[in-house]
């Protein structure tokens, strides 16, 4: 679930951050493992938009 400056916002796997902006979200941490997070244009992965998140039990 995303969070916004008020509050709780929609529960949704893609959302658009603007230049110099964060987002934070609350995980459902119940499948642990590796997952990667990144932006959906190639271009920006290659730039580093993208990270390997991991959490084991």
């Amino acid at each position: 679930q995303l969070r916004t400056l008020t509050g709780n916002g929609p529960r949704k796997d893609t959302v658009v951050v603007a230049s110099m902006q964060t987002v934070e979200a609350d995980l459902d941490t119940t499948n642990p493992g590796q997952w990667m997070l990144h932006c959906h244009n190639a271009y920006h992965q290659e730039g580093g938009m993208m990270t390997v998140m991991s959490y084991v039990r």
